[in-house]
């Protein structure tokens, strides 16, 4: 039931109308003010009622995309209204993009490293550095929606891209001359879910690319029928499918990374296309990524997360210890593609040729000068001397030996770091860390890395190891800039002949064709992304056909984003979520700002009623008018705002406008009456509503303290991010001596840490420990920091998501009741990674949450209290907190009978006596 509306029935009686499903369908009912005599007014099926508002007893409601009028108080069917909307609908209208940047989604480099394709908006261009040209790719002309395309990559001539898109009606493979000229050709066909990452390999003959089940797929671009080009090679029933594609150079073998056995490390993998065989590369004890095979065919080199090296603390003691952290785990590693090769990165010994060793000097001396064709000669001409009595080597590269592949590992010799990306190329290794892309010479003793570029977000080493695409990312407002720079020991100083200008790129825009798309898209992506293939037993075709006829009465994005709404409403899970991307805006004007106060009006300007409180331990954290020196009085009237008189203002803020952050003079008159000017900060809106929760906290703490007499604590959790988790450890290890516990997840609007507060909660003192010094003193745990007191959780109608799963996870665990109401029910996890075109969100649920024996939790039934006590609206606007006093008093029972018991050492050990 939701959204009453309180009005009067013909016979003068008060009555509450209101939207519920009871039926199974949104419909409209009313009751009387007491809850009895339930009527039912509409009998809609199939169609939701969305919207009602009430005028004396008539209402009107929406359905679909139109209103209807019903009296409450009559007995005639609604009416639906007949309304034809008058302007020129000018979010209708064709237009041009001017801002790429806001909506750049992909980069890719040429093999020949003289351009790039973009993605920005579904739509494709390739440009080179400077003055060429920017071409832009067309779509298919017979094309009715706008079309979107995501990954893409160049042919290995560099003559044509690749690119996944949506013309067909799935996530399909087309092709497309880079040029800009001719239409585009599909290449695959045949998806049953969305294509992702594709890579072509580098002899021309095939493109490997994964999709949404895990599968992975080569397609052979020679073969004349495009229905049995493409075909499955291997399939992830673990984890997110084959990702990090790399080809050999002679493009017999593809490597990549995919679970096997644990969905949190990822394996090395070998695909020999001739047999179609998948080999894994060594066990799954390690995580592996990034594999990248050296030019001349010899080595695959790859990231892998095998240091643990402890950062930090390296023990279990002091204070808010959570446990040790492991930074700079990835290595560089590499496998011999053949047996009895010599490692690059080996040092010098007795037993290396002389001619070997004339190679290492002449890359000694030319290691810090870029890679230009002399300084390759002279490597190429020791290569050529160090073999020259050898027998002549056959053409092309040199065939992979599987057999003891994995065993033939050597380690790189530099220090492990938080590394991301990995290219090689003849003379070096390029390694992404951060934003810092650097690079280690390749050659014997080799272990000092250099820094190549600072504030690199992505990068790309061409095929024919010349060039390096670097992305850098954007200032707030700004594009990012896309450079390509010759490969070698460092980015050059002058950028200027390497930078892509592409942010003077204009897209045109036809918005009725991109909400065709966008709706299509959507309709997609829960398809494939839903938890449940089965979709909740809806007919998910049917829906696309039931509202796609709803868009084309679409005249503006956030209606649009109304029908996609509707639509996934069909599926009845609260974490399937829209959100629009782009919206009408209005003028830019000076926002709001607050005093981290309840001001009331006054005869003279504005009372201070109340001054939101917070950790008087954290001054850096107090609101404006609570900020160290000011000592301003609750009761004080604010007379005047930067010199203006408040009594002529609507509302304060209307006088702080555009002031966030910045100083601004109050004169003040004190309850004494006594007059003082005073300087504040005020803050923007956003930390002002953090203010007054932290007021709400802080008053309940108080509370809790002052009803215990200090034996009880209590932390209040707003949310479950990385922000929360701070929150938590400032508050619970504060309070771990504490007698009893109140976690309080009410208004929790989720996040993913509930398994770390979980498993704090969990642990368990099993002995203690006992000092010297001073004697007689107060053992402590082991384990340390544990909580021995008695906990409860407060929930109530408004915590979702992860706070949820962690109250759950407490009452499963017996760590505590949950005292409160029933929580919202959205048990099924989800991730953010389905945007629109034009940046606006389709989320879907993923991931449901189970028992051991297959049943799912939370989810459209919410956590059940183990003590169920509501929170009356009047009596909580009065102060009231019913079940924070119900869980006081559970506590304040439980500690009296069964309270925390503090050891005493017994007698001291003493030598045994002959």
């Amino acid at each position: 039931d939701r959204r009453p509306m309180p009005y009067v029935d013909a016979g003068g009686n008060a009555r509450i109308a209101f939207l519920s499903d009871r039926d199974g369908t949104f419909n409209l009912w009313s009751v009387k003010a007491d809850g009895s005599d339930p009527r039912q007014h509409t009998r809609l099926k199939g169609w939701d009622i969305r919207h009602a508002s009430l005028d004396g007893a008539q209402a009107v409601f929406a359905v679909g995309a139109d209103l209807y009028r019903l009296d409450l108080n009559g007995s005639a069917a609604e009416q639906k209204l007949s309304i034809a909307l008058g302007g020129d609908f000018d979010q209708q209208r064709k237009r041009w993009v001017s801002r790429p940047q806001d909506f750049l989604t992909a980069v890719s480099l040429s093999p020949n490293g003289e351009q790039v394709v973009l993605t920005a908006r579904g739509r494709l261009a390739t440009q080179g550095v400077g003055p060429l040209r920017r071409a832009e790719l067309p779509v298919p002309a017979s094309l009715g929606d706008a079309g979107r395309c995501r990954d893409t990559a160049f042919s290995s001539d560099s003559r044509d891209v690749f690119a996944l898109c949506d013309y067909s009606g799935e996530l399909e493979i087309w092709r497309l001359a880079a040029n800009g000229a001719g239409q585009p050709r599909q290449v695959t066909e045949g998806a049953t879910a969305m294509r992702r990452s594709l890579s072509p390999s580098p002899d021309g003959r095939w493109i490997a690319h994964t999709d949404k089940e895990g599968r992975l797929f080569l397609t052979d671009l020679k073969n004349p029928s495009r229905a049995a080009a493409t075909r499955e090679v291997d399939h992830d029933t673990l984890g997110d499918g084959a990702a990090s594609l790399s080809w050999s150079a002679d493009g017999k073998v593809l490597a990549f990374v995919r679970a096997t056995s644990n969905p949190y490390r990822e394996q090395l993998m070998l695909l020999t296309v001739a047999d179609g065989k998948v080999h894994q590369l060594g066990s799954d004890r390690y995580a592996a990524t990034a594999p990248a095979f050296s030019p001349d065919g010899q080595w695959l080199y790859f990231l892998s997360r095998r240091s643990f090296d402890v950062t930090g603390n390296p023990g279990p003691w002091g204070d808010r210890n959570m446990g040790p952290f492991f930074d700079k785990g990835w290595k560089v590693y590499a496998l011999a593609l053949q047996p009895g090769l010599r490692f690059p990165f080996a040092q010098p010994d007795e037993l290396q040729g002389l001619k070997a060793k004339e190679e290492a000097e002449v890359r000694e001396q030319e290691k810090d000068k870029p890679d230009n064709k002399e300084s390759k000669q002279k490597v190429d001409q020791a290569k050529a001397a160090a073999v020259k009595e050898e027998k002549p080597a056959a053409k092309g590269k040199p065939e992979i030996q599987i057999p003891g592949l994995s065993l033939r590992l050597f380690e790189v010799p530099i220090a492990a770091g938080n590394y991301s990306g990995l290219a090689v190329d003849s003379k070096r290794l390029y390694l992404h860390e951060g934003t810092t892309l650097r690079q280690l010479p390749i050659g014997p003793g080799e272990t000092k890395v250099e820094t190549f570029a600072e504030q690199v977000g992505a990068f790309d080493l061409s095929a024919d190891g010349k060039k390096l695409l670097i992305r850098r990312p954007a200032a707030p407002g700004a594009a990012p800039e896309i450079l390509i720079v010759d490969a070698g020991p460092k980015i050059p100083g002058d950028l200027d002949k390497s930078r892509v200008r592409w942010t003077d790129w204009q897209i045109a825009v036809d918005p009725k064709a991109e909400w065709r798309q966008m709706f299509n898209d959507a309709w997609r992506m829960q398809r494939d992304f839903f938890y449940d293939k089965d979709m909740h037993g809806v007919d998910w075709t049917a829906m696309r056909a039931k509202y796609a006829p709803l868009v084309e009465r679409v005249t503006e994005r956030s209606e649009l984003a109304e029908v996609m709404a509707q639509m996934v409403g069909e599926l009845s899970l609260l974490h399937s979520q829209v959100a629009p991307g782009e919206l009408r805006k209005g003028a830019e004007e000076p926002g709001f700002a607050g005093l981290g106060a309840q001001l009331e009006r006054d005869a003279k300007g504005w009372k201070i009623a109340r001054i939101f409180s917070g950790d008087p331990e954290l001054p850096a954290d107090a609101g404006p008018l609570a900020a160290p020196g000011l000592n301003i009085p609750v009761g004080s009237v604010i007379t005047q705002i930067n010199g203006r008189d408040a009594t002529q203002a609507p509302d304060p803020s209307e006088l702080m406008r555009g002031q966030a952050g910045k100083q601004v003079l109050l004169q003040v008159r004190e309850p004494s009456g006594k007059e003082r000017p005073v300087v504040v900060t005020p803050v923007d809106l956003r930390r002002e509503g953090q203010l007054r929760v932290n007021d709400w906290r802080y008053g309940r703490a108080r509370i809790v303290d002052t009803a215990s007499n200090g034996k009880i604590g209590y932390l209040h959790l707003r949310a479950m991010t990385r922000d929360d988790i701070s929150d938590f450890a400032r508050e619970f290890y504060a309070q771990s001596e504490r007698e009893g516990l109140i976690i309080d997840v009410r208004h929790n609007n989720g996040g993913n840490i509930d398994s770390w507060i979980l498993q704090t909660l969990l642990r368990r003192a099993w002995a203690f420990w006992q000092p010297r010094s001073p004697y007689g003193s107060k053992p402590y745990p082991n384990m340390q920091q544990v909580f021995r007191g008695k906990v409860v959780v407060l929930a109530n109608e408004e915590t979702y998501s992860d706070g949820e799963t962690f109250s759950e996870g407490f009452k499963r665990l017996g760590l505590g009741p949950v005292i409160g109401k029933t929580t919202s029910g959205a048990g099924v996890w989800l991730s953010d990674q389905n945007r629109l075109m034009d940046n606006g969100l389709m989320r879907a649920a993923e991931n449901g949450q189970i028992t051991v024996d297959g049943q799912f939790l939370v989810e459209g039934k919410g956590v059940t209290p183990d003590i169920e006590v509501d929170n009356p609206p009047r009596a909580t606007a009065n102060g009231q907190d019913a079940q924070l006093d119900a869980a006081i008093a559970w506590l304040k029972d439980a500690i009296a009978k069964d309270p925390v018991k503090m050891p005493k050492p017994g007698p001291y050990l003493r030598p045994i006596k002959q």
